[in-house]
C-alpha cells in the first residue's frame, strides 16, 4: 500500500511540475491543495511555494507571494525545493524591480550552486541570473552570463524555453552593447533554430522584444547608432 501512495505522489508532483511547465499556476496550486487536503503525503514547503506562485503570477498579489516565500525561505540551500524557493524569491524582486534583492538572492544562491544536482533547474537559475541583469540595465552582466548559461544548456542539452529566453537576451545584450553585427549574425542563427523547433510564441517573443529597442532606439538615438537588424 506504501509503495502505490509513493507512485501517486511521485505522478502528482510531476503533473504540478508540467503545469508550472506551461504556465498554469493556478491548476497547480489547486492540485496542491487538494493532495494536501487528502493528506496524500503533500509536502507543506513544496505546497507554499506552488501558492506563492499562483499569488504572484495569476492573481497579481505580488506582495502576498513575496511575503509567503521570505516567511519560508530556508537558512540553509541544501536541497530542491530550497533553491527552488529562493530562487522564485529572487524572480519575485526582479519583476518588482528590487535590484538590490536580486543581487543579494543572486549571491546566495550562487554560493552554493555546487550542491545543486538538477541540470534543468541549473539552466532555469542561470537564465534567472542572466535575465536580473538584462532587466536592470546591466548589459556587460547579461551578455556575460547569457554566454556562460548556453554553454551549459548546450552541455546537458536542454533547448527547451529557457535556452530559447538566453538566445534573446543574448541577441539584445549585444544590441544595447552596439555588437551590431554579431547581434544579426546570432538573429539569423536562432531565427534557424526556430524553425527547426517550430516555437511560433519564442519568436513572437524576440519580435516583442526588438520592438521595444527600436522604439527606445527612436527615442533616444545615444543608446546606439543607426543600424539595426
Amino acid at each position: 500500500m506504501s509503495v502505490k501512495v509513493n507512485d501517486n505522489m511521485i505522478l502528482n508532483v510531476k503533473e504540478i511540475f508540467r503545469l508550472i511547465h506551461n504556465f498554469q499556476y493556478e491548476e497547480a496550486f489547486l492540485l496542491s491543495s487538494e493532495i494536501m487536503e487528502r493528506k496524500d503525503n503533500g509536502d507543506q514547503l513544496f505546497h507554499e511555494w506552488v501558492k506563492a506562485l499562483a499569488e504572484f503570477f495569476t492573481y497579481g498579489n505580488k506582495n502576498t507571494a513575496i511575503k509567503l516565500l521570505e516567511e519560508i525561505k530556508p537558512n540553509k540551500l541544501e536541497n530542491e525545493i530550497q533553491f527552488r524557493i529562493i530562487n522564485s524569491l529572487m524572480c519575485f524582486y526582479i519583476e518588482i524591480g528590487n535590484e538590490q534583492a536580486f543581487l543579494k538572492y543572486k549571491k546566495e544562491i550562487n554560493s552554493n550552486l555546487h550542491k545543486l544536482d538538477s541540470e534543468e533547474l541549473l539552466v532555469k537559475i542561470m537564465c534567472n541570473f542572466t535575465n536580473g541583469y538584462y532587466e536592470f540595465k546591466n548589459y556587460k552582466k547579461s551578455l556575460e552570463y547569457s554566454e556562460k548559461s548556453i554553454k551549459i544548456a548546450q552541455k546537458y542539452r536542454l533547448f527547451g524555453f529557457n535556452f530559447s529566453l538566453l538566445l534573446i537576451i543574448k541577441i539584445m545584450s549585444l544590441l544595447y552593447l552596439g555588437e551590431i553585427t554579431k547581434a544579426k549574425n546570432l538573429k539569423k542563427d536562432y531565427e534557424t533554430f526556430l524553425k527547426i523547433t517550430n516555437t511560433i510564441s519564442d519568436k513572437k517573443y524576440l519580435e516583442k522584444t526588438l520592438k521595444i529597442f527600436y522604439k527606445e532606439v527612436a527615442n533616444n538615438e545615444k543608446i546606439i547608432n543607426k543600424k539595426t537588424i
